[in-house]
C-alpha cells in the first residue's frame, strides 16, 4: 500500500503548482485573477513551492483558483510502519479503543457493524 501511494507522489522537479497550471492551461495571471491576487504574488507561490517553504494556506488558495483539491499527507518510510493501519494501531488512541471494543464483543459473541470494521 505505501509503495502505491508513493509513486503518485513524486513532485514535479519545478512543483505541482506550476505542473497543474500548465497541464490544464491556464497562465499564472489567470489564477492569480481568481485567487485574489497579483501575478507577482500568485509566482510567489510556484517559487515558494519549488524552494520547499510555501504555506498550506497559500497551496490551498492556489488549488482552489484552479479548480483542484488540496490533498496532502505523511507518508511513512517502510521502517516506521508496513500499513496506515498498523501505524494507527501503534498510535491512535481510538484504535486501541476499538481493538478493546472488539475483543470485548467477540467474548459477548457479537460483532461491531460501524462504518469502522
Amino acid at each position: 500500500m505505501l509503495g502505491a501511494a508513493r509513486l503518485p507522489a513524486a513532485v514535479p522537479a519545478r512543483g505541482w503548482l506550476r505542473a497543474v497550471r500548465e497541464a490544464v492551461g491556464l497562465t499564472q495571471v489567470d489564477v492569480a485573477t481568481k485567487a485574489g491576487v497579483k501575478r507577482q504574488s500568485y509566482a510567489q507561490f510556484e517559487n515558494a513551492e519549488e524552494r520547499g517553504s510555501i504555506s498550506i494556506a497559500s497551496l490551498r488558495r492556489a488549488a482552489e483558483a484552479m479548480d483542484c483539491e488540496l490533498v496532502y499527507f505523511v507518508l511513512p518510510r517502510e521502517a516506521a510502519a508496513r500499513s496506515y493501519a498498523v501505524l494507527a494501531g501503534v498510535h491512535d488512541p481510538m484504535a486501541r479503543h476499538l481493538s478493546a471494543t472488539d475483543q470485548s464483543m467477540r467474548i459477548e459473541g457479537k460483532e461491531r457493524t460501524d462504518e469502522h470494521g
